[in-house]
């Protein structure tokens, strides 16, 4: 009186579990996760300090050959220093001048934990020296 129980086992090629193929796929998933986290942010922050450090050179650059024109145009140009002979120092005080008042403005225009000034100030109290400067510049030119 012994029944045998059968089980039937299908052992066709859709209903086996690929777990190769499956692992695999874990695997990569994990590397490009590992990779994103790490090699992509490294090779951002690696191209920002080469571009920044490039834009960085370009500007002083074009900062000292800006203020260098500057000063030539203002020895040529303006009357200032006249009479004195090689009036080089009164262009590089007149320039100097222009870059403290800029300067100045920027720094009143800050944003702060007091009171926002706003900008359009600045740009005013800027135009007003500025303008002192070259009136009073030409009154001792031709005085």
């Amino acid at each position: 009186m012994a029944t045998s129980d059968s089980v039937d086992v299908d052992n066709s090629k859709g209903a086996s579990p690929d777990w190769s193929d499956e692992k695999a796929g874990q695997l990569v998933d994990l590397i490009d996760t590992v990779k994103s986290r790490t090699t992509d942010n490294v090779v951002m922050i690696a191209r920002a300090v080469v571009y920044g450090l490039v834009i960085s050179v370009l500007v002083i650059a074009s900062v000292i050959i800006l203020i260098t024109v500057l000063v030539r145009m203002a020895d040529a140009y303006l009357p200032i220093g006249s009479g004195v002979g090689d009036a080089v120092w009164a262009a590089h005080a007149f320039i100097g001048g222009l870059i403290s008042v800029l300067g100045l403005g920027a720094w009143m225009s800050r944003r702060g934990e007091g009171s926002p000034k706003p900008l359009i100030m600045a740009a005013i109290f800027d135009g007003l020296v500025i303008i002192a400067i070259a009136v009073y510049g030409s009154i001792q030119a031709f005085t």
